[in-house]
């Protein structure tokens, strides 16, 4: 087997996010054949200068911490002027996959530990961590919710994805923003209010995601200070954990209501989390109390070893060919050998070929069936689209839902609507709704951003142009429905 031509082979891809793609690489050359995550910044952003400095922030600010509880970053690299991120791969499990397998929450003690390391991370990262000339660095990561914390197939808790932390170190590239970034329901009520941003917003996304951990629910608050607190205040009776005596209960739920608290200056610090965690965990009865080690073994380690398996030719597409030939010989890095001739290869190319037609005969008879009875795909109604349709890629917060034209996204993805002028509805959890609008253009970048104290819209990363507040929408069981043919109807 031929050796990949580049430093790297590219394996699997682990993940994809709104600017970039990772991957699973192999350092070639290596005789410990060494696995590397590779963070890529897809090709649509290559050009965006705001874009490309957040990434190169992010490798030089985690190429200064050095926690293990933080994901490490070995190099920044630069191919074609495109950055690539070279860090630590961990082999693990998002907290927000776990708790597809968990709908009612993680065991108590797990949840728990897992924070507590979240929580000693965050210090770390403010407190601890020494940019060149021995100062702080100040990270503020602004973004902690299940998703961006790992827990490996080995115990270890990793916080991940550092794209829009705030930090003070030299060479930093990215300008603060007005637009106000990150993920509701986690994020603190005074970022929303465009109040400068300290580690408190870290606290109150920590105790976010612990309660969702022990409870498996969102808890969408207001920013409203009254609504705010008397909502967590109901929320905080979900919070029940097995092997804990009901006086150690009402500290977990106090620990909570302070690290969520409205005001800032009620919140703990990210240290004094960390403490108080760590003497709930103990006082959990020991028959309850399972270690991270035991339920990584038990439970990550299946769940990882099936998760499908993404081969890198199935995600980069035009344009990338020539990128990648710099970064990996091969796209999957598997290459045919001395030995592999025509002729062996002629009976598999033969089924090749025969799978390729039986299947496009299939696809055929499909389409025409969906054409008579009038079925759309799930990009939008075929019958209204033709030729005239463009692809536009949105972006939206975790409690949001939102219809597009005739299209309809409960999460973030693409759409394929007709060209032109096009109306939006945004529909939030707590029961809001937006009318927005845009003009359609083919590969169209539309961000739901909050910003100027309302919800707008960023189209290309550009200012954002404000939405317009409609009437409240019920709401079925938390979801908004769309009726059969496609069109959106509130619960």
């Amino acid at each position: 087997m031929q050796r990949a031509a580049g430093p790297f082979e590219v394996l699997e891809i682990l993940g994809e996010g709104s600017f970039g793609t990772v991957c699973v690489a192999r350092v070639t050359g290596d005789p410990l054949r060494r696995k590397v995550a590779l963070k890529i910044l897809k090709v649509a952003y290559v050009a965006n200068t705001k874009i490309l400095n957040r990434t190169r922030d992010e490798a030089r600010l985690l190429s200064r911490i050095n926690h293990p509880n933080i994901v490490r970053v070995e190099r920044l690299m630069e191919v074609n002027e495109r950055p690539v991120v070279v860090m630590e791969h961990v082999q693990g499990v998002a907290l927000d996959a776990l708790l597809l397998r968990f709908k009612d929450g993680l065991p108590g003690a797990i949840a728990v530990e897992v924070v507590r390391q979240t929580c000693l991370a965050l210090h770390v990262a403010y407190a601890e961590a020494l940019g060149d000339e021995g100062r702080p660095l100040r990270v503020i990561h602004r973004d902690i919710k299940p998703s961006n914390i790992l827990l490996s197939i080995h115990g270890e808790v990793k916080v991940v994805d550092f794209g829009i932390a705030k930090g003070e170190f030299d060479g930093r590239e990215a300008k603060t923003e007005s637009v106000v970034m990150g993920s509701r329901p986690y994020m603190a009520p005074e970022r929303l209010d465009g109040v400068s941003d300290n580690p408190s917003v870290d606290v109150y996304s920590a105790g976010m995601t612990l309660f969702e951990l022990l409870t498996g629910r969102h808890m969408n608050l207001s920013i409203n200070p009254v609504t705010h607190d008397q909502t967590l205040n109901r929320h905080l009776g979900y919070v029940k954990v097995p092997g804990m005596s009901e006086p150690v209960l009402e500290d977990l739920r106090n620990l909570l209501r302070r690290m969520c608290a409205y005001t800032r200056d009620y919140r703990p610090s990210s240290v004094e989390c960390a403490r108080d965690l760590e003497q709930l965990l103990y006082a959990i009865d020991g028959r309850y109390r399972i270690a991270l080690e035991e339920f990584a073994r038990t439970t990550v380690l299946p769940i990882y070893e099936s998760r499908p398996r993404i081969a890198p030719i199935d995600v980069f597409g035009e344009g990338d060919d020539q990128f990648f030939r710099e970064v990996t010989g091969a796209l999957t890095g598997d290459q045919p050998g001395d030995g592999d001739g025509p002729f062996r290869l002629a009976p598999y190319l033969f089924l090749g070929s025969l799978t390729f037609v039986i299947t496009l005969m299939l696809i055929l008879v499909v389409a025409v069936q969906y054409k008579r009875i009038g079925v759309g795909d799930a990009d939008g109604p075929s019958s209204a689209l033709g030729d005239e349709s463009v692809r536009v890629n949105l972006f939206l917060p975790s409690d949001a839902q939102v219809q597009v034209g005739a299209a309809f996204r409960p999460n973030s993805g693409h759409v394929r609507i007709p060209a032109g002028p096009t109306n939006v509805q945004l529909y939030f959890d707590e029961g809001t709704q937006y009318t927005c609008g845009f003009d359609a253009v083919d590969n169209l970048q539309v961000r739901v951003v909050f910003d100027a104290k309302t919800w707008g819209l960023s189209i290309d990363d550009g200012p954002a142009e404000p939405c317009s507040e409609s009437i409240d929408v019920e709401w079925n069981d938390g979801a908004a429905v769309p009726d059969a043919g496609g069109a959106f109807t509130p619960g």
